[in-house]
């Protein structure tokens, strides 16, 4: 695991090579000098948006600050994806056309496997599943479509846990086209929000939090009638306080998360739109903001209060062990760093696999621990990290 494969190992030859300072680096992304540094040295490793938000001002994709090889388990993968996301007015004539409550099953099943991390059980359905849905919006219209969106945020799914973000951002405009034909606005706003953090992750931030500005106003008349509507504004706030924390604006960050703990009192854990929402998710989300605002103790703080249910959803379950490594590691307790990414493992062995961000945890706890532990080893081995 040497440290020049590291992300910030990368950032920084990057950055030289554009003949940059890190103060220079850090204004042209908008985020903080201090936690450049900290990531830069490997005492720290950034959320997928910050990440983002460096690279855009490098000018470089994001994908090269992880890796520059493609993952060989994930390669089969992408062709599925190129697939789903291919056309939108170009089905194949021999597509029968299936019963809308057959498809509607077919999507809750391919929802409970987005949230459990099961991606290969999604690529093995998807194509198929977006030309039928495709073929039954022209019959039966909003329903159909409104499906359809689902179908789309797997397909997102698959792209940015893979870490190609070009997919991503088809993946979410088909989901958008798809919402807006659907009629339901909550859903669009929710559309909305999976696309803030696309738009983010390739250094759009700025953008982001207009486009979630703006569906927050579009929602706002419904919240206080509609405790359906209150989750999905909630939804919105998280978001807006996770980019903000990439930009470095604390105060924003901070404001939008209490906000959406507030509207979280009166929801409760649930699932609303594809979506996990209640208390807990915001302390998950309130979690990585911190870590992106170089507050380490306040991160290893909330992730001490935290208590999953045992219902959680496996995606959220395994981000919130990533983000506590995250928390350990800015700091500077390693070894509590590979016990929280051996939770991530158990919870979701496919999302450890995969994920270009737990590759580059690994790598970051590997240059803070002077000899790397049989753990840690386990764990490299596990992400696909070459020791």
């Amino acid at each position: 695991m040497l440290e020049s494969d590291s992300v910030g190992a990368r950032i920084a030859r990057y950055r030289k090579m554009r003949g940059m300072s890190q103060h220079q680096l850090a204004a042209a992304a908008g985020v903080s000098r201090s936690f450049l540094a900290q990531v830069e040295s490997g005492a720290g490793m950034a959320s997928t948006t910050w990440v983002g938000a460096v690279a855009q001002a490098l000018r470089i994709d994001a994908s090269r600050l992880y890796s520059d090889e493609e993952q060989e388990q994930t390669l089969d993968i992408v062709p599925i994806i190129r697939r789903t996301l291919a056309a939108t007015d170009l089905m194949d004539d021999d597509v029968e056309p299936v019963p809308l409550e057959r498809l509607r099953s077919q999507v809750a099943q391919v929802g409970l496997w987005r949230r459990g991390t099961q991606y290969r059980k999604i690529a093995q359905v998807l194509p198929d599943l977006v030309d039928h849905l495709l073929v039954s919006g022209q019959e039966h219209g909003h329903p159909a479509y409104a499906l359809l969106t689902d179908a789309y945020r797997a397909a997102n799914t698959l792209s940015h846990k893979m870490g190609y973000s070009d997919l991503s951002l088809t993946a979410t405009e088909r989901m958008e086209w798809a919402a807006t034909k659907s009629g339901d606005p909550l859903l669009l706003a929710t559309t909305h929000y999976v696309k803030a953090a696309t738009l983010a992750r390739i250094g759009a931030g700025k953008q982001a939090m207009k486009l979630l500005t703006r569906s927050m106003a579009d929602i706002e008349p419904l919240v206080d009638e509609d405790v359906t509507a209150a989750a999905v504004y909630s939804t919105l706030h998280m978001r807006a306080g996770t980019i903000a924390a990439t930009l470095a604006d604390a105060d924003a960050s901070r404001s939008h998360l209490a906000e959406a703990a507030r509207l979280a009192e009166g929801i409760g854990e649930r699932v609303v739109y594809d979506t996990v929402v209640g208390p807990t998710n915001v302390k998950l989300y309130q979690l990585c903001a911190e870590v992106d605002l170089c507050n380490p103790e306040r991160g290893v703080e909330i992730a001490k209060s935290v208590r999953l249910p045992k219902d959680m959803a496996s995606e959220r379950q395994t981000y919130f062990w990533l983000d506590a490594a995250r928390a350990h590691l800015l700091n500077r307790d390693p070894d509590s760093a590979i016990e929280a990414l051996a939770e991530s493992r158990s919870v979701s062995p496919e999302h450890f696999r995969s994920s270009p961000t737990v590759k580059a945890t690994v790598r970051a706890v590997a240059e803070q621990q002077r000899r790397a532990s049989d753990t840690l080893r386990s764990l490299a081995n596990s992400a696909g990290v070459a020791d």
